[in-house]
């Protein structure tokens, strides 16, 4: 998939609180009491009260939950009570999505875009709530053990599981494997970090790494069943999709079939877009531009245009269409919502965009956002990092201290990977193919720099 450019410089996680002051609290000692007395492991929802709720663990909402880590250590007094944060998340671990399109082609690569959270560094649970009760989910690599960082100052809890309803002050849980009992959350801080979810391929079912494994290799085995693969939209995912599929497999057919004259459909220059498209064409992909499908005929996986013509397919991946991850805000939140996407103010309050009355302890973090950029992995670690500093921020010292940067002196950039492999890149308005540092960088599709960035 891609990684967008058009971004402040992301420092890591451990650079960008180097210089946190230890000042005296103002509003920490306002925080409600968290429920610190939580079994290690619960197999079934209970009742929680913590300090900061995170919803979601992808790339924005592991970047606020390491920064909150090490801000809020760093200023807890010695005395002073422990700070609660509940992360809630169907995935046990960081799944690279940008790996995606290369995992569904090989089971060794997929095995390094998905990593449970007991094998990332830094990120350890006092308690975990889960109804995955076989014998490698929980043990002791999964928790906090005496003498840890954080030990004395925070409480993390994990839910492994989503929301149902989420609301100013409380929200509603399920676990992964039950939709029928459910737990309440109270709150004093929410960081909405939810994400968007994509036609699978590209957003996996799977809660597991072995569940990842598993999903990914059907996968192949559909693509290694199939002679004719038809990928139907050429965004930067059906685009690598393709490419990585044709990289693969050179004597399968391979389609990628477009509404446009031009792909990507991101705001970018047409000479990215012709490089793009040469690369995929090079490779020998079909392409079938300004081509809409009407319907997958029934007898087949045979693709009908809405001119009436016919495309022969064996096996089809649906590239077109994603949705936020919006319907369990509560009915009164969602008016906070504009063409989909959750509107803020330049802090990442949730704001609504009628009244502009700001929640001021509810944050939205990532691909939810209404702002004027490409939604990627980068602008996520970065917005995830920025609602950390603002909450530290907000319990210690009652101001905010971070805004948005000034969006509209920033360049619309971009890369993906193209056919055989091939790296096309756009920063402000440069655009190469093969830049030696993003070919580094893609040759594990960022997972190294997440991780760095991340610092887990």
């Amino acid at each position: 998939m891609t990684e967008q450019e058009n971004k402040p410089e992301m420092p890591t996680i451990s650079s960008a609180v180097k210089n946190i002051a230890h000042t005296a609290a103002k509003s920490y000692s306002k925080l409600s009491s968290p429920m610190t007395n939580l079994p290690q492991r619960s197999h079934t929802p209970i009742p929680i009260s913590t300090n900061i709720l995170i919803v979601g663990g992808a790339y924005a909402g592991i970047a606020a939950l390491r920064a909150l880590q090490i801000n809020l250590s760093s200023r807890i007094p010695k005395d002073g009570n422990k700070i609660s944060i509940t992360l809630v998340e169907p995935k046990d671990g960081l799944l690279n999505i940008l790996g995606i399109s290369r995992s569904i082609v090989s089971t060794q690569f997929a095995q390094t875009q998905y990593i449970p959270f007991n094998k990332l560094d830094h990120i350890r649970f006092n308690s975990i709530i889960s109804d995955d009760v076989s014998k490698q989910h929980y043990d002791s690599s999964w928790f906090t053990q005496a003498g840890d960082a954080y030990e004395n100052q925070l409480q993390l809890n994990f839910i492994h599981g989503r929301i149902t309803s989420l609301d100013l002050q409380s929200a509603e849980y399920t676990l992964n494997n039950s939709t029928t009992e459910t737990g309440k959350i109270e709150f004093d801080y929410v960081i909405m970090a939810s994400g968007r979810d994509r036609n699978w391929p590209t957003t996996p079912l799977a809660n597991t790494q072995q569940q990842f494994l598993d999903e990914v290799g059907r996968a192949k085995s559909q693509i290694e069943q199939a002679n004719i693969i038809s990928i139907i939209g050429a965004g930067a995912v059906g685009t690598e999709i393709a490419g990585d599929i044709k990289t693969a497999y050179p004597d399968k057919t391979v389609n990628l079939i477009h509404p446009h004259e031009h792909f990507p459909p991101e705001p970018l220059s047409l000479e990215f877009k012709t490089m793009v498209q040469d690369s995929i064409e090079r490779s020998g992909v079909n392409i079938y531009l300004n081509t809409r499908i009407e319907k997958v005929l029934d007898d087949n996986n045979n693709l009908l245009t809405t001119s009436q013509k016919v495309i022969e397919s064996d096996l089809n991946f649906h590239c077109c269409s994603k949705h936020n991850n919006t319907l369990f805000l509560s009915p009164q939140l969602q008016d906070y919502i504009v063409n989909g996407q959750v509107n803020t103010n330049d802090y990442l309050q949730l704001t609504n965009p009628n009244t502009h009355l700001t929640q001021e302890n509810f944050f939205v973090v990532g691909d939810l956002v209404n702002f004027p950029i490409i939604k990627s992995a980068g602008w996520a670690m970065y917005m995830g990092r920025q609602v950390a500093n603002n909450i530290t921020s907000l319990i210690f010292d009652a101001t905010l201290v971070e805004p948005m940067p000034d969006l509209s002196s920033m360049p619309y950039g971009m890369v993906i990977v193209g056919g055989n492999e091939e790296i096309i890149s756009e920063l402000s308005g440069d655009v190469q193919l093969n830049h030696e540092g993003y070919k580094k960088e893609y040759l594990d599709y960022c997972i190294g720099k997440v991780r760095a960035t991340l610092d887990v």
